[in-house]
């Protein structure tokens, strides 16, 4: 990509890493004509980058090694995510539920399941006005005691204490994958929660076999997807659509300086380096579906959006649950190349706006469920792949694959209203980046 360059106001009275920093923003920032023309400098290059920020702009952020950082989510240091809400009927009170736990994680060693519900952190009973509090200590990766309750007959019986450590671990993209058979009428499940381009093969070997099995329909679980590498998001719209290689995935709308670009399906597969690289193989994986239904919640974002979006074109995409995160934006890393290296920093601003092949976009407001359904109406949570799952139960029944003597059990916690907060929002709000090459 070529960009021009014309002369910009002068930015000698900054210290080196906030000149570079501006310098770089009015080159390859979105909004760049909104940056304002003299912004003082500041000692904190963070502090200075967030200044220079549109006011719409809630993704972009830097990397600054420089700067220490104590603050992680539960997801990093134990492997789970959480939400809380108010309990019914008791204003102020609230409890924890366990949203997901990743394999093999901390938390999964030691027990924890989807579902599980908590009333205490650390000995500190959940309440609406220490919500902060709470947060925080499951982010500073200290150690964690959750005290857990079982629901009996509506009401929350306190069960044993879990502690969790820290300790490192690996996600797999992919935790799940499942075919339901009704009547002969077959449909595939598979929950995926990270475009990661270095595991491109897992989620193609996983499609693949799922569609060996004859499925006709599909169901994707993005809830708490926070996206990745748009190749990823290429990769797989080629699988689940009979497309070809030149065909339009994603359209790049950039500043006046960037432009406008069209990128194939193929193009896109190399914006980033992971194999594989050639259209022609991903016909190797290619599924024969009848419609794709995607589940989703406010903490889907980035690349898992491009997917929805960027495949609607091309089949017949269903989407339920609740309205997508809004991430409707490309960044690319932009570091100091100089030689020798002058700023030990990376941007990662907000570069392109997003369009499909038939010019759709604008979702800064998130994507609107077909189905609006909310994964919070029936406690305990459903593993993943239940069908009594809310969202899994809508698209097993648009299917005609919900099988009859399924029922949700209700409990006494019902109502979206009540989610006061859900960790995997706040982690994928503060790293929803979609990435693509410079």
């Amino acid at each position: 990509m070529v960009l021009g360059c014309k002369k910009e106001p002068q930015s000698d009275k900054l210290t080196g890493g906030n000149r570079w920093i501006l310098d770089s923003m009015r080159v390859y920032y979105y909004w760049k004509d909104q940056l304002p023309l003299n912004p003082p400098d500041q000692v904190n290059a963070s502090s200075f980058f967030k200044s220079l920020l549109y006011a719409a702009d809630r993704f972009s952020f830097l990397d600054n090694p420089d700067e220490e950082r104590k603050e992680y989510s539960s997801f990093s240091w134990y492997g789970f995510e959480y939400a809380l809400l108010e309990r019914e009927n008791h204003p102020g009170e609230l409890i924890g539920t366990i949203t997901l736990v990743v394999p093999d994680g901390p938390a999964d060693r030691k027990g924890l399941v989807r579902g599980d519900i908590f009333t205490a952190v650390n000995g500190i009973a959940l309440q609406q006005a220490n919500i902060d509090q709470i947060a925080k200590i499951l982010r500073l990766g200290s150690g964690v005691q959750l005290s857990l309750a079982n629901s009996v007959a509506g009401e929350l019986v306190p069960g044993k204490s879990i502690d969790v450590q820290y300790a490192r671990h690996n996600e797999l993209p992919v935790y799940l994958t499942k075919v339901f058979d009704v009547h002969g009428k077959k449909t595939g499940y598979i929950f995926y929660n990270q475009f990661s381009g270095s595991y491109d093969y897992q989620i193609l070997e996983s499609l693949s076999r799922l569609g060996n099995q004859g499925i006709t329909d599909l169901v994707i679980d993005l809830r708490y997807n926070p996206g990745g590498d748009v190749s990823t998001s290429a990769k797989i719209a080629g699988v689940l659509s009979n497309t070809t290689a030149d065909q339009t995935f994603v359209i790049y709308q950039g500043n006046s300086k960037a432009g406008r670009r069209i990128s194939s399906f193929q193009k896109t597969m190399r914006e980033n380096a992971f194999e594989p690289q050639l259209f022609s193989e991903l016909l190797n994986y290619r599924l024969a579906l009848s419609r794709v239904m995607v589940l989703t919640s406010g903490s889907t974002a980035s690349a898992a959006e491009l997917l929805i979006n960027n495949l609607r074109p091309y089949t017949r995409v269903i989407q339920i649950g609740s309205k997508t995160m809004g991430k409707d934006m490309a960044s690319f890393a932009i570091a100091d190349l100089r030689s020798p290296k002058l700023v030990n920093m990376v941007l990662h601003p907000l570069i392109f706006k997003l369009f499909n092949a038939q010019n759709s976009g604008n979702y800064e407001t998130g994507l609107r469920p077909d189905y609006e359904v909310d994964e919070f109406s029936d406690l305990p949570l459903k593993a993943f792949g239940d069908p009594n799952d809310p969202l899994l139960k809508k698209a097993l029944e648009i299917s005609g694959s919900q099988a009859v003597a399924t029922a949700l059990l209700k409990s006494s916690y019902t109502g979206s209203g009540n989610l006061k907060y859900h960790s995997a929002t706040i982690r994928n709000r503060e790293h929803a980046i979609l990435e693509i090459s410079k």
